[in-house]
């Protein structure tokens, strides 16, 4: 009984995670079709620049924050985990009013000295006040999701995903959807922090001042996260840019469209992922290493088997969803189609498979495997972005992740052996 009750709630757990990443990945798709179907491609192309780098922004706070608040939450007593996240909080948000003084006194002046346009500088302007109210929901979420409580962040979720919907839909009623998208966003993030502080507070208030220096005390580890994370960045999203730059903004759209048909296997890494961090540094505290991996490699082989099983259903409909759903068609769509179907499968595969090494603090040895892909992965794309078109990009992020799952594999089963 208490067996079938144990996997119960680790069922209910996931499953959470997996509704809460559906409506996060599900609005995403939406916000996608609606500004690809009702504005044109350079409008779409702008957005699609601008999200990359407030989400960008997120995943480099959660490197440098997640894993080390993870470790330490579940190692804390209840006043160790209140000074915890307090200190956390406090100098976060000092961090961002730092960024927005900086950037309120920056802009402005670039503007009035004729060094950027009026578009280009409320697009900036609302860009960046998205990345900072980003900053701040995707502190509390992260701290919710460390204490493994996805239910509560689904509820705020929820209210973030009804502004991001309903401002998507209302930006292309108006002459600048880039613009007035980017402003919606930054208005739907803080909506959705302040109910996520909601919720941690209800759940486990935290100390006020808080442990003095705390993100300074993390960046001995900090770093190689964040430097590894933004490496990966580079080359499984900067091809955007490179595109942008070597051929056009319009050409971004054809890849950003095409990735929307692998979204759902998105959906169900970024969900389960939300919970496999807590899950393997709990499994770390019970199990042996190899058994942990073990339980790690098999995780990984069913969700590759689900993921094809989707890729082969899309597959056959692919010129239904191209001319009802997206009713957009592109040069080399179906070469396009099949290297997004390669590259989400690996991306599935190394979501998974890098929790093992990130429980163990491995994240010098990571980001140096992250850095040869890259390397890697922007050669391949830059040479050959003239030479065949937009499709040398995903022609080098293939190559990239590649190298980067086969060396994950290896240095798991490396790490496996040594000492706990």
């Amino acid at each position: 009984m208490a067996i079938t009750r144990r996997w119960g709630n680790f069922a209910s757990m996931f499953a959470s995670a997996v509704a809460m990443q559906a409506l996060l990945s599900g609005s995403s798709l939406l916000v996608g079709l609606i500004l690809i179907r009702r504005t044109n491609d350079l409008q779409y192309g702008y957005y699609v620049l601008i999200l990359n780098i407030v989400l960008l922004s997120g995943i480099l706070q959660g490197a440098y924050i997640q894993p080390q608040l993870v470790i330490r939450l579940h190692r804390a007593n209840v006043n160790e985990r209140a000074d915890l996240i307090g200190g956390l909080f406090r100098e976060q948000r000092l961090l961002l009013l730092r960024a927005a003084a900086v950037l309120l006194s920056l802009l402005p002046l670039l503007w009035f000295g004729g060094l950027v346009q009026t578009s280009t500088f409320l697009l900036v302007m609302c860009g960046a006040a998205a990345g900072l109210m980003t900053l701040y929901r995707e502190f509390f979420r992260m701290v919710l999701l460390g204490f493994r409580k996805p239910l509560e962040v689904l509820y705020a979720d929820a209210g973030y995903v009804t502004l991001l919907l309903a401002g998507a839909m209302l930006a292309t009623f108006t002459t600048a959807p880039a613009i007035t998208a980017s402003l919606t966003l930054a208005i739907a993030a803080l909506a959705g922090g302040g109910l996520c502080a909601r919720a941690l507070w209800r759940f486990e208030p935290w100390s006020i001042p808080g442990t003095q220096g705390i993100l300074w005390a993390m960046a001995p580890l900090g770093k190689w996260a964040v430097g590894g994370t933004a490496i990966y960045w580079v080359f499984s999203q900067g091809y955007n840019y490179l595109v942008a730059g070597v051929l056009s903004v319009p050409a971004v759209a054809a890849l950003a469209a095409t990735r929307l048909t692998i979204m759902p296997v998105n959906l169900l890494s970024s969900g389960i992922g939300t919970m496999m961090l807590p899950t393997v540094v709990r499994w770390l505290n019970v199990y042996s290493q190899p058994r942990v991996l073990r339980r790690l490699f098999g995780f990984t082989l069913l969700l590759a088997v689900a993921a094809l099983c989707y890729f082969s259903l899309l597959w056959v409909f692919r010129d239904w969803v191209f001319t009802h759903v997206l009713k957009k068609q592109f040069p080399q769509r179906d070469s396009l189609l099949l290297l997004w179907f390669a590259v989400g499968l690996l991306m599935l595969c190394r979501d998974q498979l890098l929790y093992f090494l990130t429980a163990r603090e491995q994240f010098r040895t990571m980001t140096m495997l992250t850095l040869a892909s890259a390397v890697l992965a922007l050669g391949i794309s830059y040479w050959e972005l003239p030479r065949v078109g937009v499709i040398a990009a995903l022609l080098g992020v293939l190559a990239g992740e590649l190298l980067n799952v086969g060396g994950l594999i290896v240095l798991s089963a490396i790490e496996s052996r040594r000492c706990p």
